[in-house]
């Protein structure tokens, strides 16, 4: 809340358009010299607060993470199931899944600010949040860029810029070191399916981030003409691209695909098995996912998937 000073209350003459304009310069000079921080959100949305965060309820696990990245886990006073990264980020209080968080549960712990998952906080908690005029903040991160500029943003509303700009440098020259044969020939570029789920079979849509990821390594995914963020595809749509590589979560979920062995990824022994939260969770960890998937492509060899 701004704070009302003596020469600000309002009188016959302060009340005068130059002195009202002076007034509010004051008022502005005042809290932004008391540390009031803003910043935009994936929306566009201008978020201003009259200090640095102290009390944020995170409502997606990577939102927690990348808050630690840049030295704000200590703000957080609660979260959602499956924040358990880093370590000391398991004790923070659970107002339930993402998909079913309590409206009670946030509004008891006073947030100074609530940072909302864009495509996976439910609508109706995001209204009730705007309703009770809960500063909130909505991240959304569709492309490394919007990885970049969301710690930006983190650590400016919690006044950890500096970390924020370790952070994203970090990023920035991972992403250059990172090597990528760019130079194939258009019918060369290894086709990747990146497997999410296997019953129902599920992948990465066009608006994923691991599109970028994919072609940034130099290859390209099977699924990134369907729409959508993570679709259910059919078995056909992948027995015709046939992809040179299969990546899965782990050895169990790439079991069914020892059943397709006319599969150039069967053939080749290019099953790739990569953690998935170094893939599925925007955070700096994701750049340990790229570097497996940049592995694959550009050796398209791995050591024999053994079911």
């Amino acid at each position: 809340m701004m704070a009302i000073y003596p020469l600000c209350i309002p009188t016959p003459r302060i009340m005068r358009f130059r002195s009202a304009t002076r007034c509010l310069l004051l008022l502005l000079i005042v809290n932004a010299a008391q540390g009031a921080v803003d910043a935009t959100d994936a929306e566009g949305r201008h978020i201003s607060l009259p200090a640095a965060a102290k009390r944020i309820v995170a409502l997606a696990p990577h939102i927690v993470e990348n808050l630690a990245t840049v030295g704000a886990l200590d703000t957080i006073v609660g979260t959602v199931q499956f924040s358990d990264y880093p370590e000391p980020a398991k004790d923070i209080l659970r107002l339930g899944s993402v998909g079913a968080i309590s409206l009670e549960g946030i509004v008891a712990l006073e947030p100074d600010l609530v940072i909302l998952w864009g495509s996976g906080t439910p609508p109706g908690l995001r209204a009730g949040i705007e309703r009770l005029g809960i500063p909130y903040f909505v991240d959304e991160i569709r492309s490394l860029e919007d990885l970049r500029a969301s710690l930006q943003a983190l650590g400016t509303l919690t006044a950890h810029d500096e970390n924020a700009a370790l952070a994203s440098r970090e990023l920035s020259t991972a992403l250059m070191n990172m090597k990528a044969d760019r130079d194939r020939p258009e019918t060369q570029i290894p086709g990747v399916f990146l497997q999410l789920w296997d019953q129902p079979l599920q992948s990465i849509g066009g608006e994923h981030l691991l599109n970028e990821v994919i072609e940034r390594c130099g290859g390209r995914s099977i699924t990134r003409r369907i729409s959508g963020l993570a679709p259910q595809v059919s078995m056909e749509l992948v027995l015709t691209e046939d992809p040179a590589i299969i990546i899965v979560e782990s050895p169990a979920q790439g079991q069914h695909w020892t059943r397709y062995p006319q599969l150039q990824a069967l053939r080749e022994d290019r099953i790739i098995v990569v953690n998935p939260d170094l893939l599925h969770r925007p955070t700096l960890r994701l750049l340990q996912g790229m570097e497996a998937i940049c592995k694959a492509v550009r050796d398209q060899k791995n050591t024999p998937f053994a079911p």
